[in-house]
């Protein structure tokens, strides 16, 4: 006799399959997802509070519009350049909700403020432990989704001791490995090609957060001073108006080679290199406990430099579970790469094998 749970299981990779497909269709606008949504039902979005290190703080809910429990994810965001009412905001939590995800999406206050903060990791290790009590989520099928510097902090996060055994995946679209290599790149404009070195085409938005996060250290009045004379480029400036603290970070913002970027990041005080590191994956990559790990990025990345995710590759070179793809596109944009339609295809093809794991493993029996 045919059991149910047979049939289940046999149906499961099917179910995982068009799962994955209503994502693919609707996060990415340009393509035709209209039909999806007469096969899928409205997301509900749901203001909730979940807690902080400092209190509690309000935040939004995608999800399927049926009791559940649904697989979880919470999704670090990064720094985006516009508020957070945009319209292009709630594009990936509508797609993960039509594709059966609950999904919070986790705004850190201080990269809203274009600036990189360790307590951050704390912050969604706790939005991630009060998430996955909710009674519409799966706690046993949740996890973290990065984009960005986003996914540099999932990762770190899915190291945290609140977190680390309870976190069945975590993805990271274009995270950085270290603080330490990724400061260097950008204050050189130059990134790692093999052995050699390369000039790097540093995105303004990169070039303004590592701004802003240099000087964060420092004194308000001169913190302000210095994001003025070199948010967009280096400047002259006068070193003599300058605390000890602020004539340590000013080599850094005027475009040194990458040995002086070097020296420069070694010259820093020792709280500030603290922070460096206390801001780097590589540090607790080997404590990630989760059976899946994601990683994507594209290969001219302006934003974070491939190199970053390869060398998070080679830190978990070995072990299980690991899926790493390489990319086209730019920063995650189908569009700016400006892709013949065949290629276009192809790296859509690779997108989706990516993400598929993701739907396979997270899919109830």
């Amino acid at each position: 006799m045919f059991k149910p749970s047979i049939f289940r299981r046999l149906l499961r990779p099917i179910r995982a399959l068009a799962r994955a497909a209503v994502f693919f269709l609707k996060v990415f606008p340009m393509l035709p997802s209209r039909p999806i949504d007469w096969v899928t039902r409205r997301p509900e979005i749901v203001k909730v509070k979940y807690p902080t290190r400092t209190g509690f703080t309000e935040g939004d809910v995608y999800r399927p519009p049926t009791p559940g429990p649904h697989p979880g994810m919470v999704v670090c965001l990064g720094v985006v350049p516009f508020e957070v009412d945009h319209p292009q905001v709630p594009v990936l939590g509508r797609a993960l909700a039509r594709a059966g995800f609950a999904a919070l999406l986790y705004w850190s206050p201080a990269m809203r403020d274009f600036r990189l903060d360790p307590d951050d990791v704390e912050n969604i290790a706790l939005a991630y432990d009060w998430f996955t009590t909710q009674p519409y989520v799966a706690a046993g099928r949740s996890g973290l989704l990065g984009t960005c510097v986003g996914g540099s902090f999932a990762l770190m996060a899915a190291a945290h001791p609140l977190t680390r055994d309870r976190v069945a995946y975590v993805g990271a679209y274009a995270p950085f490995s270290s603080m330490w290599t990724f400061a260097r790149d950008i204050a050189s404009a130059t990134c790692a090609n093999g052995s050699a070195r390369e000039a790097w085409k540093v995105d303004q938005l990169t070039r303004k957060v590592f701004v802003h996060s240099l000087t964060a250290w420092l004194e308000p009045v001169e913190a302000e001073q210095l994001r003025s004379a070199y948010a967009q480029g280096p400047e002259e400036f006068e070193e003599t108006e300058l605390s000890a603290e602020g004539q340590a970070v000013l080599p850094l913002l005027r475009l040194p080679s990458a040995d002086e970027a070097q020296k420069a990041l070694q010259n820093l005080p020792p709280a500030m290199q603290a922070r460096l590191t206390a801001l780097s994956p590589l540090e607790v990559v080997g404590g990630i406990r989760a059976p899946f790990i994601s990683l994507l990025h594209d290969q001219g990345d302006q934003v974070i430099p491939v190199g970053e995710s390869r060398r998070l590759m080679a830190a978990l070179e070995g072990r299980e579970g690991i899926r790493y793809t390489e990319m086209q596109f730019s920063h995650l944009d189908p569009v700016k790469g400006k892709l013949p339609l065949l290629r276009l295809a192809r790296e859509f093809g690779k997108f989706f094998a990516a993400v598929y794991p993701l739907f396979e493993r997270t899919t109830a029996p």
